[in-house]
């Protein structure tokens, strides 16, 4: 055992950093153990600098999950919103605080220096899962705008809640296994192979994926803007009616207007998610997958860089509920209430607010009187006089 270490330090001597030299003894069949201690001596810049990107994670995870947590009750608790568009609106909100509560996991892997091989397949899945749960979710929610505008008919009398809760208790079961299916193969004595060889089977198959809600997010989105601006053309604006059309008509002319306007300002809203998803995940997404088809091939030099990228795609998770509350009004709304009622329950159970509130409210009151019934207090102090007389 000592020979064998006393070699393998020796070997590590060629190399300056601590992961081309831990990946080479990997690739030689050396233990896990033995590889970490015979280049321990080595900097490892990328586990310095990925300690900071942790802890910003962590950071933009907790307020995405705040944020998505608040949305997501805010859309549960209405029973207006009970509708599949909000519904599908409300799995991209949970997919959103999966992304939060996976900084969590990125950031200890690398504060407690937790580093086995599971570990790293670990973060890889769970960050695909996030990616393809996430690639999922918009293009479920582009496809029920798909529906809802270009087969009213269908939607309206078949579409519902039932329906909803079916495709998504499809679509997460299959994510879950399709993303965290390498982890199944790492459980055993040579999980040291995990953090080399990543299946190249498995990177095609998330490729797939991607590639899949991709396409069916733009030809979705773009088939219903062309059918949407053909009926604002049909339709016309409200500011130039006809003139040789009735005004009742003209009143139907400009209520289907109005309808169509809003329907587009919503499809909009799923165009702007759509795309911040594209911007903010798929250069990650395309970086990790070059990554691991380089360990997939034999020959290739990895070089260990720093997840800022991971940071990056995180902030998608914490601007998706900036965009439901500035581009869906029915979901502000909802979630003011829900703030406000929240905010009233722990005043009350502080025990102050209720008093406080009254004593505003009581000194308001009270001001107004005097100031509307003062007049009448005069009238009153006439009055008995004038009764006395009459009785008199």
């Amino acid at each position: 055992m000592n020979g064998s270490t006393v070699n393998l330090t020796g070997n590590s001597t060629g190399f300056e950093t601590f992961w081309p030299c831990f990946l080479w003894h990997l690739e030689n069949k050396t233990e896990y153990d033995l590889a970490v201690a015979a280049c321990s001596h080595l900097p490892n810049y990328s586990l310095d600098e990925n300690k900071k990107v942790g802890i910003a994670s962590a950071a933009v995870g907790t307020v995405a999950l705040l944020m998505n947590v608040v949305v997501l009750f805010g859309v549960l608790k209405n029973h207006q919103l009970s509708k599949p568009m909000y519904l599908f609106v409300a799995n991209l909100a949970v997919a959103d605080c999966v992304a939060g509560l996976f900084s969590f996991f990125f950031c200890a892997s690398f504060q407690l220096e937790l580093l086995p091989p599971w570990t790293v397949m670990g973060i890889y899945c769970i960050f695909f899962l996030v990616l393809v749960s996430s690639a999922v979710g918009v293009a479920l929610l582009s496809v029920d705008r798909y529906l809802a505008i270009l087969h009213p008919i269908f939607y309206q009398t078949r579409m519902s809640a039932r329906h909803v809760a079916v495709s998504l208790g499809i679509a997460w079961p299959a994510c879950v296994l399709a993303c965290l299916s390498p982890l199944m193969g790492c459980i055993d004595t040579n999980t040291e192979t995990c953090l080399i060889f990543m299946p190249v089977s498995y990177a095609i198959l998330i490729n797939t994926i991607l590639l899949t809600a991709v396409v069916i997010v733009v030809f979705v989105n773009v088939r219903i803007f062309i059918e949407l601006k053909k009926r604002l053309s049909r339709v016309g604006p409200t500011g130039n009616p006809q003139d040789d059309l009735p005004a009742r008509e003209q009143r139907v002319a400009a209520s289907q207007y109005q309808q169509i306007q809003n329907t587009w300002k919503m499809q909009v809203t799923v165009f702007i998610l759509a795309a911040v998803f594209i911007i903010f995940w798929l250069p990650i997404c395309i970086g990790s997958v070059r990554h691991l088809s380089c360990l997939a091939r034999e020959g290739c030099e990895v070089e260990a860089r720093p997840y800022w990228g991971f940071l990056i795609a995180l902030c998608n998770s914490a601007i998706n509920p900036v965009i439901y509350a500035l581009r869906i009004k029915k979901i502000r709304e909802a979630v003011h209430r829900r703030a406000r009622r929240l905010a009233n329950a722990v005043r009350e159970k502080l025990g102050w607010s209720s008093n406080y509130v009254v004593n505003i409210q009581f000194l308001a009151g009270a001001g107004k009187m005097d100031a509307v019934a003062g007049p009448s207090t005069d009238n009153r102090t006439d009055q008995p006089p004038k009764c006395s007389q009459s009785k008199t």
